[in-house]
């Protein structure tokens, strides 16, 4: 039997066809592969270096904004420290510098919502109606706080404002004082020799035109404390002194000045002191104020200067009387809280 072959030529071009199968371009599969693989790196890559470019930028724009924020903070902060000196100095309480802080950041807060056209109100009633505002945005209750310190901030200013006057007025002119009153035995008002009992013409003005004349200031004044001070000269007083044991009966009306025997110029003082205050004690234009009785002995002089221990002879301008007024400390207290309210 003879085998049926196929002619040369057919299986040669049987072969072409499967080689031709395996080839894309002309290019094998494992070359098309690479070169696919190829293509997608330089997307990738392009990608990649456009993401880079991006973070960047985002990092020199967060750069920036760091530099601002680190610059607007020391701004804030020296404001704030000039403010509480300035504060300090004035009124002379320290403020701490974290609340101008806080002050100062709800004052930009409410010239930014003003800048929206929005006044405070509508801004808190908006708040309110939304509950909480988005985006990081305070919530309606911090905003009402930076509200409420912006009013406070107000007040300060206002308080400020008020020390700066008060202490201008007070830098171009003094106080209205009142007067002293002083009754020197060299014009005539004078007590027995060495003693606390009052000459008759010294007790007549007393009772009359000095007795006015306190009553006025006290009226012009409004105030309630009588201090009746005694000074006497350097001339030493040699005898036993019977103060600590009279004193008090003397004062209670029980004795009569005229039983004080003081041994020293200090107790000369106080004696007769509390002789002038008892004859004021007595008027009834006065029976309502507080009436002190003093000492200043022989420490000082009617120029208001200490001795200095030289001047030891007879100084009748020294034996004197000073009747100062002055409010007492709960009249003070009642003022304040009623200034308060």
């Amino acid at each position: 039997m003879v085998a049926l072959n196929e002619p040369d030529g057919a299986s040669v071009s049987y072969e072409r066809k499967g080689h031709a199968r395996g080839l894309i371009l002309g290019l094998t599969m494992a070359e098309t592969m690479l070169l696919l693989v190829f293509c997608l790196l330089l997307v990738a890559g392009a990608i990649v270096e456009k993401k880079q470019a991006e973070l960047r930028a985002a990092l020199q724009k967060a750069s920036q904004t760091e530099a601002e924020v680190l610059r607007l903070s020391q701004e804030n902060r020296s404001l704030v420290a000039q403010v509480a000196e300035f504060m300090e100095r004035t009124t002379g309480q320290k403020v701490p510098a974290e609340e101008w802080r806080k002050l100062v950041l709800a004052k930009k807060a409410v010239e930014l919502i003003e800048q929206k056209g929005l006044t405070a109100e509508e801004a808190v009633r908006l708040a309110e109606s939304t509950a909480v505002v988005r985006d990081n945005r305070l919530t309606s209750n911090r905003l009402r706080e930076l509200l409420s310190a912006d009013k406070r901030a107000i007040d300060a200013e206002r308080k400020l404002a008020e020390a700066e006057k008060e202490l201008a007025e007070t830098t171009r002119q003094p106080r209205d004082l009142p007067p002293i009153i002083n009754l020197s035995e060299a014009n005539g008002y004078s007590f027995e020799v060495s003693s606390a009992g009052l000459k008759p013409n010294f007790r007549t003005k007393l009772e009359g035109v000095i007795a006015r004349q306190i009553a006025a200031i006290v009226a012009k004044y409004d105030v309630d404390v009588v201090e009746v001070i005694g000074h006497t000269d350097e001339q030493r007083l040699s005898r036993q002194s019977n103060m600590d044991f009279v004193l008090r009966r003397v004062l209670s009306g029980d004795e009569d000045v005229s039983e004080m025997e003081p041994g020293d110029n200090a107790g000369l003082g106080l004696a007769r002191a509390i002789s002038v205050a008892s004859v004021l004690k007595k008027i009834p234009e006065l029976d309502k104020l507080n009436i002190l009785p003093m000492s200043g002995g022989q420490l000082i002089l009617p120029d208001d200067r200490l001795t200095n221990g030289a001047q030891s002879g007879d100084a009748p301008a020294r034996r004197r009387i000073e009747i100062r007024v002055r409010k007492s400390k709960q009249k003070l207290a009642d003022e304040g809280n009623q200034a308060d309210n």
